[in-house]
Formats: structure tokens, sequence, C-alpha cells
């Protein structure tokens, strides 16, 4: 009864607490029915419009000289419709060129507010040519939507990606007549779209950078069901919180292209996210690569929006009672949410800072393990060759032991401190390499490792810090980090795994159904966490990827690598390539190792026990067929072994 009332409690708090609409029931109603004309001269001033004159605002309400705008983020501008005299009188695309905006979203009917103001140009139908700012290389956009109404919530969906899209260019201005209604909501949904916002949070931030904002019930309804929306859509693991109904592979990757856009959307049409990062992140373990980071366009200001929401928080407390943010910053969704062309390859090299940040991340700081000797891998490579090969149990037992030896013969490796770490080169498009501003989160965090590093080093005085087993592999000769990659894929985790090792995928995947956590992803170098997050969703979909029919209709004695899956549907071939492949690349591994990881493969995408009379059937089909395709891509992954690797190269697909 009692944690009844206080439900009950914390939602009456959140209905009285929750944004309203800038207008009555009934002053809603006449806006929709009264004449065009009337509603000009009555609402906005007609000829006089105050939207349209520039006299009737306050300096600070003119971020852009001329027009009532603001600053919604640093790179969101929320203006009132610029006018042909506007423009031409106050210089309008000259400020627009010093203030960094690239492109300008119309969200106006045409014919629109035609007695507001200015005349109309009979050309475009707008108070403006748009042609003036393409003219000027200002990218323009229109999407035509009524005054005062709403769009569906899949329209809004592609307006955000391709305000998402646009952003990559520079800074964007958004208008409507007024700058208000359509161009507050279409604001909101993408901040509830790129960070982890709630509806409420997202209207309540508009509103604070842009008063008046939002101002029908139907627009506020719109942002809560765009938001309401987006959350199946964003959901990876179904087991984890928030939990949704589990899927199969196909509802799962139409749900994907719903959410990706561009080229990512193309390439991904057959091949989930996560199974193709996850690959891509395994050989650049294995072959000792640069971390690969992906930076995201400073947009919006997300320290900005964080100091906003807290002042927000502070003056009515219960509004998020019911919808707590996730701890820590909000983070802008750098993979599955956005455009590919969004982001920003960029290469770090590990400094004593990331692995510190690494090593935190797995509790390894205070009791690091020791570093995996070569000797030790060469050794185990041969024990490898005495293990049985008829019991999978086992044998991947023994890949795990591998995995935890903790010392070497000639004591642990350490890492020197003082390295510098190499600077981080931006692409043109990104702007200028000044000093990384406040408001960019990655580098700011970047910028406080650093400088809790410094302190740490100082308050204990020494000059050495040993170095946690994410960062053994670059210890290890090639040869042996391509066995520990195979030997990784070949584990079932959660069978053999340590309990601490379990925790780490759980927390991965209530991180990646949040949205923002695709980069941190990418800074994960334990190939044990990642190949037992990859497994756990392919055995987490609602029914297996390969069914008994399927695996059934596999015919073991084609030896055409190229055509004998080719009875298996589009996603399923290419999932299975897309591990293949990966697998292929770490070239020569025991054959014990292989083994274990074709029993591996075929379990996870089966849910097939090896054991069972029908099960038995199926490994030895599958078996043969996966080897056959395996060796093929093996063969062409060692002939390309001598050519230089390009950031832009793909294993299986190309990397976003």
């Amino acid at each position: 009864m009692a944690l009844q009332a206080k439900t009950t409690g914390g939602a009456l708090m959140e209905y009285f607490t929750a944004p309203r609409a800038n207008y009555t029931i009934v002053g809603e109603a006449i806006r929709y029915v009264i004449p065009a004309e009337v509603q000009c001269s009555v609402g906005c001033g007609g000829q006089a419009c105050k939207y349209d004159s520039p006299t009737y605002w306050r300096d600070d309400q003119q971020a852009i000289k001329g027009l009532y705008s603001s600053w919604v983020t640093d790179h969101l501008l929320a203006t009132s419709r610029p006018s042909t005299e506007i423009i031409e009188k106050y210089h309008v695309i000259d400020q627009f060129r010093r203030n960094g905006i690239k492109t300008l979203i119309n969200l106006q009917l045409p014919g629109e507010h035609a007695h507001c103001g200015n005349p109309l140009e009979p050309e475009s139908g707008f108070s403006y040519r748009p042609e003036v700012f393409m003219e000027n290389k200002i990218y323009f956009y229109n999407f035509g939507w009524s005054d005062y109404g709403v769009a569906n919530l899949t329209t809004v969906l592609d307006m955000v990606k391709v305000l998402a899209f646009a952003l990559q260019e520079g800074k964007t201005a958004i208008h409507c007549h007024a700058g208000l209604g359509r161009t507050g909501v279409l604001l909101a949904c993408f901040l509830a779209y790129a960070t982890r916002m709630t509806a409420n949070q997202a209207i309540l931030y508009v509103r604070a950078k842009r008063p008046g904002s939002i101002q029908t019930r139907g627009q506020l309804r719109c942002v809560r069901q765009f938001v309401q929306f987006l959350a199946p859509l964003r959901s990876v693991f179904s087991c984890a919180e928030p939990r949704s109904n589990p899927v199969t592979l196909t509802q799962y990757l139409n749900r994907q292209r719903h959410v990706l856009h561009g080229n990512e959307r193309k390439e991904l049409r057959h091949l989930p996210k996560i199974v193709r990062l996850i690959c891509r992140l395994l050989m650049d373990i294995a072959d000792n690569r640069e971390v690969i980071e992906e930076d995201i366009l400073e947009a919006p200001d997300i320290y900005d929006i964080e100091m906003t929401l807290s002042m927000i928080e502070k003056l009515g407390p219960g509004l998020f009672a019911n919808r707590p943010r996730l701890p820590g910053t909000p983070t802008l969704p750098r993979h599955f949410n956005e455009p590919a062309i969004f982001y920003h390859r960029k290469s770090l090299s590990y400094s004593e800072s990331d692995l510190r940040r690494l090593g935190s991340e797995l509790n390894l700081l205070t009791q690091p393990l020791q570093s995996l000797s070569q000797s030790n891998v060469d050794m185990s490579v041969v024990q490898c060759q005495g293990w049985g090969s008829n019991t999978s149990d086992t044998l991947t037992g023994s890949l795990w032991h591998l995995k935890n030896v903790e010392k070497q013969k000639d004591g642990s490796i350490l890492l020197k401190k003082g390295k510098s770490s190499p600077k981080i080169q931006r692409s043109e498009s990104m702007g200028n390499n000044n000093p990384v501003k406040k408001g960019c989160m990655l580098s700011r965090w970047k910028a406080e490792q650093r400088e809790e590093l410094v302190m740490n080093g100082l308050k204990s005085g020494g000059t050495e810090s040993e170095v946690p087993f994410i960062t053994l592999q670059s210890e290890l000769s090639l040869d042996a980090r391509r066995v520990l990659v195979a030997q990784a894929l070949a584990v079932d985790l959660f069978q053999d795994g340590e309990e601490e090792h379990k925790c780490k995928v759980f927390a991965w995947q209530a991180e990646l159904n949040q949205g923002g956590a695709w980069e941190r992803l990418c800074m994960e170098r334990d190939p044990f966490i990642l190949t037992g997050l990859m497994w756990a969703w392919l055995e987490q979909l609602k029914e297996p990827v390969v069914s008994i029919q399927d695996a059934k209709t596999l015919n073991p004695d084609n030896t055409d690598a190229q055509t004998v899956l080719n009875t298996l549907d589009q996603a399923p071939k290419e999932t299975l390539s897309c591990i293949l492949d990966c697998l292929a690349h770490m070239l020569m591994i025991p054959e014990e190792v292989e083994h274990a990881f074709l029993n591996r493969i075929i379990k996870a995408f089966t849910w097939m026990d090896s054991n069972s009379d029908e099960g038995r059937s199926v490994y030895e089909t599958m078996t043969r067929v996966l080897r056959c395709v395996l060796e093929d891509m093996r063969r062409k992954a060692s002939s390309t072994e001598a050519a230089p690797w390009s950031p832009f190269s793909s294993h299986c697909l190309p990397f976003m």
C-alpha cells in the first residue's frame, strides 16, 4: 500500500510539474479554424508582424541581428523566418558565416503567413529566396509542416536524421514562422534522439533556451510520442534494462534500418551493427592497431545541456522522479543512432591515462593482472595440441584457463610514465585544431583523466605503473595476439568464464540499450568481453538465427565456398560470414582452437546441444560447411597479409 501511494504521489507530482501548452483548449481550437489573414492580423500583427520586425525585440533576443533568434545549443539556432529585406539590411548571410552556420532548415509551407510582414517572394512562396543562401554555400532544406500542427513520427525521425547529417557540416539554423512551435518540436525531438533526455527534459530545456517554444498540446504530445517511438528502436538487448520483447534477427534489422542513415543504412541492411563492430574491434586487437575511436561533432553542447538540466531540476525536483537519468553526463550516440558521415574516424595511441581508464573499468587498477609472457603463450599453443577435440566443455574450459594466466617467469611488464600522448588529428570539416572547448564531453573527459593521472603520480611519487591485462596483447607477438583472439572467439564466457567478466558483459548490455555506449565499446580491449557480448546478443534473440530446417538445407558435399551458404537467407548468411571472416584473419591457429570456435558459432546460431541426436547431425553438417568457407576466407586473408592497412579498408563490410 505504501509503495502504491508513493508511486501515485510521484505520478501526481509529474502530472502537476510537466510542461503545459501555451494556449487554452479554446485558444487552440480558434487558431485551427480562423482564416489565415485574421490569424496574421490578430496573432502576429499583420503587416507590422512582430516576428518580422527587429525593432520589437531586445538585442539579447537577437542572436543573429535582425532576427528573433536564440542559440538553443552552441550549434543549433532557433530563429523566426528571415525576409529578403532583413537579409539585405542586416547582412544575415555574413552573420551566418561569422557564426559558422552552414545549414538552414525551413519548416514552413509555401504561401504560409502571406499577410505577415514583408510580402512573400513569388518564386519560392517564402519570405526569401532559398537560392540566396545556397549561392553563398549555405545548405537549405525545406520540410513542409503546417502551422500549429505536428508531423507523423517517421517523418519527424527523418527530419532529425537530416538535422544530425547537417550538423556534420557546421552549425544549423532552424525556422518556421516565429521559430517557436514547429522549430521547438524538432529541436526537442533531436535532443531526445541525440542524448539521454526524456521528453519532458527536452521540452523544458528548449523552453529554457527559447521561451515560448512548443506551443500546443499536439506539439507536446508529438515530442512525448516520438520518445516512446524511439525506445524499442534503440533496444539492442531485450534481456537488459530497459527490457523489451525479444525480436527475431529480421525484426531487429528492420528496427535498425529505422535509426540508421545514408551509407551505413545500406551497408548494414542484412548485418547487425553489434556483430560487425565487435568483429572489427577483434581484428584491430589481433593486429595491435591503434584504438579505434569515433568522435562526434560538438553538437549539441553537452556541458551546456547538463548545466541547464541541473538548473531545471533544482526548480522542479519532483519532475524527473520517475524517470531518472543514468549517472554521468548525457552522451551522444556515436554509432547506432547517427548517420555514418556524422562521425570522423580518429586514432588514439595508448597514453597512460587511457590505460588507467581502461584498467579501472575492469577493476584491475587495485589488483592488476600480470603480463602474459610470450613463452607462456608459446607453451600454451603446444599444450593445445594435446587437448581432446570431442569434448567441447573441456576444450573451452582450457581456453579460458589460458586467458587467466597471471604471472610470467621474468616478472611483470611495467610501463614507464612520462610518455607523451600523440595529438588527435581532426578532419578539415570538423573545424580547426584550436584547443578543445569546455562543451566537448569526450575531449573534456580525456583532459580530466590526464589531470587525474598527474595528480596521482605526484601523490604516489612513483615512476612506474603496472599494465592491466587488457593491454597485454600489445606486448605479445602478432601470432600470439591472433591466437588470443581466436581463443576468445572459441570460449563460452557464460559457461566457463569468471563472474566479474559476466558482470562486465551484463553492464555493457544495459549501457548499449541506453544508446550512448557505442563509442565507449570501441575502447574495450578485452577480446573475451567483446566475444561474450557478441555471442550473448545472438543467443538472446527470439529464435535461432539458423533454424534446424535451415541447417538441413546446407550441403556438406558442396566444396564451393562461394555458394555453400546460399541456401540461407541473406541476413544469417552475412552475419555468419562476418564472424567467420574475423577468425579467418587470425590466419594459422591451433586446430583445437578452430574446432572449439566452430562448436561455439554453431551453438550461438542454432541453440542446439551437440550431444543430442539431432544436434550431432547438425553440428557435423555445419562444421564441414563452415570449415570450407573459413579455409577459403583464410586463403584470401593470407594473400593480402602483406598489403598495407588503410583506415577505410574493411574485412567484412566497410566500417561506418
